[in-house]
């Protein structure tokens, strides 16, 4: 097994997430550490735990390539049959990895990813709610399993799940737009089943430096995704949206099977968001146009 964990100036809480994945009861696995131009102490902590134990390893990168680069990178790296991200800020409990490989080896081979539930906890630690997923994908078509995930109201957790290697590689990964892992697992669910664990083994930590609340605009999310898009309209449901179509067309899957995927993203996720997608277009549209004045006018002149 891999597990990637992409991180970059992590330090308040790198140390909880390494120490975590180290007291794992299952111990065969590797842990690629991607630091991706840190500024604080990451490398240093990372590289600390490195020395004591010979599964880590560390990458390093001289600036940042942003969050997306640096998920694809430790995918990239990883060894692996199975494998999973991990995040620099959350915790797993010590049966994760073992309960999840049970669960992956056990199950039919059209199962691709499976995960536990999730609880919350604060930056002490704590677990002060349980969160509830609900991302157990075990319908028979494609179409279905995607409309399932399209109709769900969740915060996409699945995502850090143990999934079967070769099938996430055939995907495009994480992708430089926000709500990537969206996009990421409409294609894994077009591949196979989710396979929900009970027992609540993800401790999700929701805190004031997660990149949605650090990033609160669609234009900082992008960069945060991509530093090289800095600048950019970002319009992140039309984005969405489009990337969601092109994950059904690079589905390996028959033509009538896709043609229903394609039907899914349209009634489940288009029709009730053809506001914001109206919205979204209508400022850009008017954007091009104060645009293309300005340009006329300084070209006149």
């Amino acid at each position: 097994m891999s597990v990637g964990l992409p991180v970059y100036n992590g330090e308040r809480f790198l140390d909880r997430a390494l120490r975590a994945l180290r007291a794992q009861d299952y111990e065969d696995f590797e842990l690629l550490v991607s630091d991706n131009g840190s500024t604080d102490a990451t490398h240093e902590i990372a590289a600390a735990h490195a020395e004591s134990d010979d599964r880590i390893r560390v990458l390093h990168s001289d600036e940042n390539h942003g969050a997306a680069w640096n998920f694809n990178r430790v995918l990239s790296e990883a060894q692996g049959r199975y494998f999973k991200w991990a995040a620099y800020d959350d915790l797993v409990a010590e049966g994760y990895l073992s309960a999840c490989v049970e669960a992956l080896e056990s199950a039919p081979s059209d199962v691709v990813l499976v995960y536990p539930r999730t609880s919350v906890i604060d930056n002490d630690d704590r677990v002060v709610s349980d969160f509830y997923d609900g991302l157990e994908l075990t319908e028979p078509a494609p179409w279905q399993r995607l409309r399932h995930l399209l109709l769900s109201d969740t915060e996409y957790h699945p995502v850090f799940g143990l999934m079967r290697r070769n099938v996430v590689i055939s995907t495009r990964g994480i992708q430089p737009f926000g709500k990537s892992d969206i996009a990421f697992l409409a294609e894994m669910s077009m591949r196979g089943k989710f396979v929900e664990i009970p027992d609540r083994l993800f401790l999700r930590r929701f805190h004031e430096e997660t990149s949605v609340r650090s990033n609160p605009t669609g234009e900082q999310l992008l960069e945060w995704f991509a530093p090289r898009l800095a600048g950019r309209r970002a319009l992140p449901m039309t984005r969405l949206t489009g990337e969601l179509l092109r994950a059904v067309q690079r589905a390996p899957l028959p033509t009538r099977s896709r043609a229903a995927c394609a039907r899914v993203v349209v009634s489940a996720w288009m029709m009730p968001r053809w506001r914001v997608l109206a919205g979204e277009m209508k400022q850009h549209v008017s954007r091009r146009r104060r645009t293309q004045r300005a340009h006329n006018a300084t070209t006149s002149a």
